[in-house]
């Protein structure tokens, strides 16, 4: 499957911004079963963007514009395919069994079985991972299946109810939020068992029979990988209760969205507020390119 992503941030200021700095992690991952095409990242006013791979091998843009200017619009345009992979065997695993390498699992997924900013392991988060604990006979893939489930099943969706910088905590007083805060308390629940788990940030793709996306200001879709027995990363969708597919495109992974957010920066004004907006259109394409990858540059602000 082929998609053409244009996902367009834009920040309007009410008095001009100046010495804006800037990082976006806005390109597709590659991997085995995905392979970035094209990627253009063009910014207004214009500038010239830095390029590196971050700790967890994602891909930064940062750039930074000193003179005056009233908005700053970022547009990130890619094309990705979406490649048919062969799904690896599980392992049949008891807890019981997985455990008695939990501590040289811990050594080598440290950033994965901890606590980090959003997915706190507080009394809430504990008292939560509590009702879904693992019994000591039950399969360790199985069990990752039925927490997400669970999660899926005790949360409404309800955009507004929390904040891009929300912890987990929010969701489970609140219980309702976005994919972002379905991530996050997956990810708590997953790590207190023992499991490494991780959040990645992309987007999901509309199904094929239909033309063009526009998904307005929900933007960045988020869903979790569990590290499972003969699987490896394995990924789950918990805001709709079901494994990765094809049509979910990966850009970004990380402890939380701490460590993927698509655009964030800092800027100094005059005083005023900041405006944002956000468009995202996503467009299957009918035909398999043969072009070669090609990369083109690219108060506080946050894009969830």
């Amino acid at each position: 499957m082929l998609l053409r992503i244009c996902h367009t941030t834009r920040f309007e200021y009410q008095m001009p911004a100046y010495q804006s700095h800037n990082e976006a992690r806005m390109k597709p991952l590659e991997s085995a079963g995905q392979r970035c095409v094209e990627f253009e990242l063009e910014i207004t006013p214009a500038t010239s963007a830095f390029e590196y791979d971050d700790y967890y091998r994602n891909r930064v843009h940062t750039f930074s514009i000193h003179s005056p200017h009233p908005a700053l619009i970022v547009a990130a345009r890619s094309l990705v395919e979406r490649l048919p992979t062969a799904r690896p065997e599980a392992l049949p695993m008891a807890f019981s069994d997985f455990l008695l390498e939990d501590h040289a699992r811990y050594q080598a997924e440290y950033d994965f079985l901890s606590p980090s900013r959003h997915v706190p392991f507080s009394d809430p988060m504990r008292k939560f991972f509590w009702l879904t604990r693992p019994d000591p006979a039950e399969d360790v893939a199985a069990y990752a299946n039925r927490v997400v489930a669970f999660i899926r099943d005790q949360f409404g969706y309800e955009p507004g109810m929390t904040k891009v910088q929300s912890t987990a905590d929010e969701i489970l007083t609140v219980g309702a939020g976005v994919c972002q805060d379905f991530a996050h308390v997956t990810i708590g629940v997953l790590r207190l068992a023992g499991i490494p788990s991780r959040y990645v940030s992309g987007y999901l793709a509309p199904d094929s029979k239909r033309a063009t996306k526009n998904i307005g200001t929900q933007a960045s879709h988020a869903w979790v990988e569990a590290q499972l027995p003969g699987l490896g990363w394995t990924g789950f969708d918990p805001t709709n209760g079901c494994v990765v597919d094809e049509r979910h495109i990966s850009v970004a992974v990380g402890r939380d969205y701490s460590d993927v957010s698509p655009l964030h920066g800092v800027y100094r004004s005059h005083g005023g507020k900041e405006v944002m907006s956000v468009e995202l259109q996503i467009a299957p394409q009918p035909d398999r390119p043969h072009q070669p990858d090609s990369t083109n540059n690219s108060n506080q602000q946050n894009q969830q």
